[in-house]
């Protein structure tokens, strides 16, 4: 999965801090906090879409309404485990699905790393995270949103405009 405006916006911030000197200064840390925000929206936003998505294969308005519902929750709390959870809703097939492909690498590691600093920033503590330590985190971290659609069993038609 992928998101070019965020990987445009970080190949910017990348290039300034390279030209301006400005890699280990507050600019960079300025640079993390806001990606940080930014993939974390973006985030929220596919993976309710996802669950969306899924749903809406259904012609059950009261399976709409649970997709809804369920992604509104999702998207408050958005951890593994949270999304597991969900996804223990369609099935245990889905969840350890899920679970599996998540938690093998560290794609999870990085998932998590992405979301706990975001929520720091959020609560004034600050992020923890040089730019590189970022950019690896979110690299790695899209494949725990591949897990999720492999999961929800989505196909190349349901997921071609995300990009």
């Amino acid at each position: 999965m992928k998101f070019s405006s965020l990987e445009s916006l970080m190949k910017r911030c990348e290039e300034h801090l390279d030209a301006t000197g400005m890699r280990s200064t507050d600019i960079e840390n300025y640079f993390v906090e806001y990606l940080l925000i930014r993939i974390c929206a973006e985030y929220e936003t596919r993976v309710t879409a996802l669950v969306h998505r899924r749903c809406s294969r259904s012609t059950d308005a009261h399976i709409k309404l649970f997709a809804q519902k369920t992604a509104e929750y999702v998207c408050k709390r958005f951890d593994i485990s949270d999304i597991a959870k969900i996804l223990g809703r369609f099935g245990e097939d889905y969840k350890a699905n899920f679970h599996g492909k998540a938690m093998s690498g560290t794609a999870h590691v990085s998932w998590t790393n992405i979301y706990s600093n975001r929520q720091a920033v959020a609560h004034k503590a600050g992020a923890q995270m040089s730019f590189g330590d970022l950019k690896k985190d979110y690299q790695d971290s899209l494949l725990v949103l591949d897990a999720l659609v492999s999961a929800l069993t989505l196909n190349a038609v349901e997921t071609s405009d995300f990009s």
